[in-house]
């Protein structure tokens, strides 16, 4: 198998509800760190790139060397984290979208342990990008793998194309319904499915957001903690699984 022939990473051999709850559990976490990110380490919203771009041309104005490293470092990591998402499942699991899916789960998990063992101070004071290195790569490992919901791109680390999405879908089922004939009463079905799976997606992740802010002055840093239970907790589940697929096909 090639890279231009590598499967979607959608959890499409799952059930419907274990693909929900998969998302609902991603979304929350992107959510977390999202949060994290911009409210504890100084506007840093290491999910995406734009924003942190924006502060890197203002930090190259100002002359401050340090935050301009920290965030080309930040820009590396994120494309990396991307690359490794197309790379490794053909190189490591043969194109095995679940077995890749699994393993990025456990980096993931990784990578939010070492963001809650990092020193805040000593990093922070050099520039907050360079103390959330760990979630600019694993927000690109989680983005570029987890892709689709029931065959609906969205995405679970941000919400920009998603709130997009769902207003567009929501104008086409707008004026599908309108229409007389029965294909397209079940496109208009569709849209709304649609639309409504991106409303739903964002709203977990504007959740997870809010657990951030209601919770940062008690956890503090401990949140990535949490981040990285969950997303072990996700592993766990998914392997456990997988083991009871193998032990009732035999």
């Amino acid at each position: 198998m090639n890279l231009h022939t590598l499967p979607a990473f959608s959890l499409n051999a799952l059930s419907s509800r274990q693909e929900e709850a998969c998302f609902a559990l991603l979304a929350f976490n992107g959510g977390i760190a999202g949060g994290f990110g911009s409210l504890f380490c100084g506007h840093v919203f290491a999910n995406a790139q734009t924003g942190s771009m924006i502060s890197l041309i203002g930090e190259l104005h100002a002359g401050q060397w340090a935050g301009v490293a920290a965030r080309l470092g930040g820009l590396a990591l994120f494309i990396l984290g991307i690359a490794l998402t197309v790379v490794l499942p053909v190189r490591l699991f043969g194109g095995d979208a679940r077995r890749w899916q699994r393993a990025c789960l456990l980096v993931e998990a990784a990578c939010f342990l070492l963001q809650g063992l990092l020193p805040v101070g000593a990093l922070s004071d050099i520039s907050f990008a360079l103390y959330l290195w760990p979630v600019f790569f694993a927000a690109a490992l989680q983005y570029n793998t987890f892709t689709a919901l029931h065959g609906v791109p969205v995405s679970t680390v941000f919400c920009t194309n998603n709130f997009r999405q769902m207003t567009l879908h929501a104008l086409v089922w707008r004026r599908m319904r309108r229409a007389a004939g029965p294909e397209d009463a079940a496109q208009a079905r569709r849209e709304l499915r649609i639309s409504l799976t991106y409303l739903l997606v964002t709203l977990l992740f504007l959740a997870g957001v809010a657990f951030s802010v209601f919770t940062l002055e008690a956890l503090g840093a401990g949140q990535m903690f949490l981040c990285a239970g969950l997303l072990f907790a996700l592993w766990l589940w998914r392997t456990i699984d997988r083991h009871l697929e193998q032990s009732a096909a035999r």
